[in-house]
């Protein structure tokens, strides 16, 4: 064989094994703890959040968040509603369940 048609096993080995991994992260389980959420949030928005008075004072504090902070949220949380994130945020900052 030439290395042409190595390239062409090669290639194609590299793109099924990528397809494996790929879909093995899209079934992999994404798990939301305090930790998490605290690292996407950062310091200063958890302790705005715990001082917060009601549920319209945290959603202005998770839309002042910059957008790479956002985006994060969303994609830990696999979701866009505004109501996912405040059920989150008070079962595991707040400590209440909603």
């Amino acid at each position: 064989m030439d290395s042409g048609a190595w390239m062409i096993y090669l290639v194609g080995l590299s793109i099924a094994s990528m397809a494996f991994v790929f879909v093995f992260m899209l079934l992999k389980e994404t798990k939301v703890t305090k930790e998490r959420l605290e690292k996407i949030l950062g310091k200063d928005a958890v302790e705005a959040i715990k001082k917060a008075k009601d549920d319209e004072e945290i959603k202005k504090i998770i839309r002042t968040l910059p957008k790479l902070r956002k985006i994060k949220l969303k994609t830990l949380l696999e979701s866009q509603d505004i109501r996912d994130v405040l059920k989150v945020i008070h079962t595991h900052i707040l400590g209440d369940n909603r």
